[in-house]
């Protein structure tokens, strides 16, 4: 039986423990579920994307006035 420390607290635990004995945090770490995983980055792109295009629609040069034909007096 070995000790190692707790990612959390530092606490030497069991590596045989689940859970430290200090923190009660699981010393095999969570696993989150995937959706958690495509949720996070569905909201990153959610959130960004429009951000981009938007600076992207600022960055290009706009279109300079151009001056109407003059009108001779001459007929």
């Amino acid at each position: 039986m070995a000790l190692e420390p707790c990612r959390v607290c530092g606490t030497l635990n069991s590596t045989e423990a689940e859970i430290c004995l200090s923190c009660e945090f699981p010393t095999k770490g969570r696993r989150r579920p995937i959706i958690y995983q495509w949720a996070a980055l569905g909201l990153f792109l959610v959130l960004t994307v429009p951000l981009f295009i938007v600076f992207i629609y600022h960055m290009k040069p706009k279109p300079s006035p151009q001056s109407p034909p003059a009108i001779s007096a001459q007929q």
